[in-house]
């Protein structure tokens, strides 16, 4: 035997050696680790379901342990609080193989060591009838994910494609792709999917029912910060959306996006959050793009935190308490709590919060429509002033602005003419303009908005207890009496 014979003999039976005492430690540390995984889920999905009549508990039944592999089996319960007749109970089946290289991970080189390969699916069950007749007998769940010697957890999960056929209906759903990533603790976590559609037909007496979502794929990930909330992105694309209700006709939706940054700067939270729609049709009629933004920013971190604390443990159950017994909610706080509760809503308000609809709008051929409401809190000073003292004082400034385009008030009443049946183009573009002529007249007439070209403006400024309105300063009263009044008269003609 030459001398590379023997290194190459060697260290194959060095890693051997530790491949087989890597599988024992694994066997040995895997019960403890699977319980810990349990009981942090547990906790999480309690705190997801808090303040729902849903109640999830994750329990495992059994471990068989082996030298290089396990056999776990797994207990999901799922049950409705107000009515004990929903919910139920399902099974899984976990074969794991044992670190620090598994088998099957060895057999693709990927020889990146994890404590163990954890392949899962879901067994039949009473519970589960239902899922596997709609799957055609393959498991509705099924997936695999590696733990890490640090506790970190990488795998994916899939939702097989599921069909139902009744008397009243159809039901058919392409499958759900999940991939996931989380540190120990779930300190750091990132998830992405992806659907290719899903239907819902339905028939009643009263009408047809539908839904058809296809083209979705998601993507989120972010950390957790001080605040206990999680910083960072989502990000979700819809090709099309489609839905129709009993009595109405249907709607859709074409290139749907919707994206979320949450972030923490000195103490503070901020977030931004936008849904865009590239078309969306009524009655299979093109009505227009839209758009919506929200921003939010200076909300202290720790009075967040404990106000929504406070809401989860206190506030909440008293609200489900009152639904539940069909009552008007009514706060009861002991003193503790409503001390706890003036503190941190003081504090929240010192850090002058900053709350914002960026933009809502409607784009159609033609023109497009806007407004944005921008509101900044302050300080009011002590907590024990009037209410509508101090819900002035609170706020410590408000813009708002919106911008009605003629031509885009000419486009929706051309739609709804044909609509209705109406087929004189002449007659209905006659109609169109009318009503756009009609809504910067009475916008003007009574002192509501101003005409600057096509489009119909109204702004509004509230700082230091005073109103601007559209160059108007008056007092709040002022602004309530006159101005809200008029709208009031405007909303029911």
């Amino acid at each position: 035997m030459n001398k590379s014979a023997g290194i190459a003999i060697g260290v194959i039976v060095v890693a051997g050696a530790l491949v087989t005492a890597g599988a024992w430690y694994t066997g040995n540390q895997l019960e403890g680790a699977l319980t810990d995984s349990i009981s942090k889920a547990n906790q999480e999905l309690a705190k997801s379901f808090k303040g729902t009549d849903t109640s999830v508990k994750l329990e495992m039944l059994s471990l068989e342990k082996h030298f290089f592999s396990s056999t776990a089996h797994y207990r999901v319960d799922i049950q409705n609080l107000s009515d004990s007749t929903q919910g139920g109970q399902f099974l899984f089946v976990d074969q794991i193989e044992h670190g620090p290289i598994p088998l099957s991970r060895l057999k693709t080189l990927n020889l990146l060591p994890v404590m163990a390969l954890s392949n899962f699916q879901m067994e039949k069950s009473p519970s589960a009838e239902k899922w596997f007749a709609m799957s055609k007998d393959v498991p509705p769940l099924k997936g695999q994910a590696s733990i890490g010697y640090d506790r970190a957890t990488k795998g994916t999960l899939q939702m097989a494609p599921l069909e139902m056929t009744d008397v009243d209906g159809t039901f058919r759903f392409s499958g759900l792709d999940l991939n996931a990533e989380s540190s120990a603790d779930a300190e750091k976590f990132s998830l992405a999917g992806n659907m290719e559609n899903l239907q819902l037909n339905v028939a009643s007496p009263d009408g047809p029912v539908s839904i058809d979502v296809k083209g979705m794929t998601f993507d989120t990930g972010g950390t957790k910060g001080q605040s206990g909330f999680y910083l960072g992105h989502t990000n979700m694309k819809i090709q099309s959306a489609g839905f129709q209700v009993v009595g109405k006709p249907p709607v859709q939706i074409k290139d749907f996006t919707n994206t979320n940054l949450a972030q923490e700067d000195a103490g503070n939270l901020a977030a931004q959050i936008n849904y865009d729609a590239g078309m969306i049709s009524y009655a299979g009629k093109d009505v227009g793009s839209a758009h919506m933004g929200f921003k939010i920013a200076n909300f202290d971190v720790v009075a967040t935190q404990a106000l929504y604390q406070l809401y989860q443990d206190k506030i909440l159950p008293q609200q489900q308490q009152a639904a539940l017994e069909k009552r008007p909610f009514r706060l009861e706080l002991n003193p503790a709590d409503q001390e706890l509760m003036n503190t941190q809503m003081k504090k929240l308000l010192i850090a002058k919060p900053h709350i914002e609809l960026e933009k809502l709008s409607l784009k159609t051929s033609n023109g497009e429509s806007h407004m944005r409401i921008a509101v900044d809190l302050a300080d009011p000073g002590p907590l024990d002033q009037p209410s509508d003292s101090l819900l002035l004082k609170s706020l410590g400034e408000v813009n708002a602005k919106v911008v009605l385009s003629k031509p885009m008030i000419r486009d929706l009443a051309t739609q709804q003419a044909i609509r209705e049946g109406q087929t004189d183009l002449k007659v209905i573009a006659e109609q169109a303009k009318a009503a756009g002529d009609m809504a910067s007249a009475m916008a003007e007439m009574m002192q509501l908005a101003k005409v600057d070209g096509d489009n119909i403006v109204s702004d509004l400024r509230y700082a230091d207890q005073m109103v601007d309105f559209n160059g108007q300063k008056m007092t709040v009263q002022q602004f309530m009496s006159n101005v809200m009044g008029k709208v009031g008269v405007l909303g029911n003609q």
